[in-house]
């Protein structure tokens, strides 16, 4: 059951207003998880979505069952729900798009589809949250990437590992200068922090990364990595799945 993940560019320093926005008292979820397409059939089911931010990155993670871009993009383009928080934020938008009309939201979704670089989602499992961490970038680095898509050779992805069996899902998304991992667990939030120290600091599974990164450098010290993985972890906004919000 795959991820897949749209960015915004947003004012920094403004969370409070969007997680007013899209709190459960102000945000309508979707009016059913089930996508059709033009001809009302159905295509797929959309299982659940997530939206954080830090400083001027918007960040939603739709959890889906494999059904095309496009048709998520139309499904979502006729929420009224959806339309409305469009509209709710748009006075904290560096970038203003046109989201009233249904072509134009789903004009702006696939301008903000971000590039899968990597993806474990080996079963089926519900998530109980997400965690998304930002990567800072060295200039020219997200360009570079693009160019590069296909990263399995640049070293070993980071996996879903039976050592760590509360681990869902993990993703790595870029859209120009953001690079963002992705990591849903249906255990603790604490889990994912001694998943991402065992996989990325012990095992290395990002040192890949290092030619990319704004520094480079990696923490030797277990204890640095993790200070390292706080100051990247995003502000959960919302985290909402077919079962209810969560």
């Amino acid at each position: 059951m795959p991820l897949d993940a749209i960015t915004y560019r947003v004012k920094a320093g403004h969370e409070d207003r969007l997680i007013e926005v899209f709190s459960p008292r102000n945000f309508t979820r979707v009016d059913s998880p089930v996508i059709r397409d033009a001809g009302g059939r159905t295509v797929g089911m959309l299982l659940g979505t997530g939206l954080f931010v830090q400083g001027e990155t918007l960040v939603r993670v739709i959890h889906h069952d494999g059904v095309p871009a496009a048709q998520i993009a139309r499904h979502m383009s006729v929420q009224e729900g959806v339309r409305a928080a469009e509209r709710a934020i748009q006075p904290w938008l560096t970038e203003p798009r046109d989201t009233e009309t249904e072509q134009g939201f789903r004009d702006h979704f696939h301008r903000s589809l971000m590039l899968v670089l990597e993806q474990d989602s080996p079963d089926e499992r519900p998530a109980a949250g997400t965690v998304a961490l930002r990567y800072p970038l060295r200039p020219g680095a997200g360009a570079e990437l693009a160019d590069a898509r296909d990263v399995r050779g640049r070293g070993t992805p980071l996996r879903v590992s039976p050592d760590h069996p509360t681990i869902v899902r993990t993703a790595l998304f870029l859209q120009q200068d953001t690079l963002v991992r992705v990591v849903q667990y249906d255990g603790h939030p604490y889990d994912v922090v001694g998943y991402l120290s065992d996989r990325c600091h012990g095992e290395k599974a990002e040192a890949w990364l290092a030619d990319y990164l704004l520094d480079p450098s990696r923490p030797v010290d277990p204890d640095a990595y993790l200070v390292r993985a706080h100051e990247q972890a995003m502000t959960s906004i919302a985290h909402m799945s077919v079962l209810g919000v969560e």
